[in-house]
Order: structure tokens, then sequence, then C-alpha cells
């Protein structure tokens, strides 16, 4: 993890828990994390490709709607000058119709720091399954 510094990887860990418990809340306000012009979003979903920070805020206020509670369980993290990205093995909690059921997600995070700060620049989500296609 050449280039990682405390600071660094304290903002970045800050950054996914507060998006995720941003996306957990069920309130708006979600979008302000994917508001950079460069935002890119790959969901675990077919159709679920968004770029720009228009798209982006539709995406992430429609998830953050659903309620469901996202749960980053373990995260890696690198950097490279203003350039970082992280894996994050977590999952999401649904409850329907009284039934919960709680679904492994993957997220691939790309950031980019601007000013000192840190933002995300690629979500890239995915549903691990026991027995893939392919």
């Amino acid at each position: 993890m050449d280039g990682l510094t405390g600071t660094d990887e304290d903002a970045i860990r800050t950054l996914i828990t507060d998006t995720y418990a941003a996306m957990s809340s069920g309130q708006p306000g979600t979008a302000r994390f994917f508001a950079h012009p460069d935002i890119a979003i790959a969901g675990s979903g077919l159709g679920e490709l968004v770029n720009g920070p228009e798209m982006a805020a539709m995406m992430a206020d429609g998830v953050t709607r659903l309620a469901y509670s996202w749960t980053p369980d373990e995260t890696t993290i690198w950097v490279r000058g203003d350039v970082a990205w992280a894996q994050v093995l977590g999952h999401v909690t649904v409850d329907r119709d009284g039934v919960r059921d709680v679904v492994p997600y993957w997220t691939t995070g790309v950031f980019g720091r601007e000013s000192g700060e840190w933002t995300w620049r690629y979500w890239g989500g995915s549903e691990p399954q026991e027995s893939p296609r392919v």
C-alpha cells in the first residue's frame, strides 16, 4: 500500500463510511457524495450505468429511498498521489414484507484528491454469487 498515509486512509475510510451511512438513512442528501464532474457508477444490476453528477444524483437518491442498510465490513485502500482506490467487501440488509435478507455486496471505489479533499470518482458494485455464470 505504497503511498498510503494515515491521514489519507482515515479520510477515505470516513468518506466510505459516511457514504454507506447516507445510503442507509432513507433521507435525501446522498447525492452530495457523487457530485464530482467525472463521477461514474456501475451498479450491480443491468442498466445501472451512469456518468456525470446529474445522473449519479438520481441513482444515489433512488438507492437511498430504498432504505436498505449498507455495511462496509472490510476495506482495503491504495493511494498513488492524488488518486486512490478501495476494495470494500460488505453487505446490504434488505427488509421486504417482514423478511430480512442479507446480500453480499462488494464495491470498487476510485477517489481523487483536489484541494486536500478526497471525493468519489467511480463506484463499481457487485453482488458476488455462490454459483456465478461467468
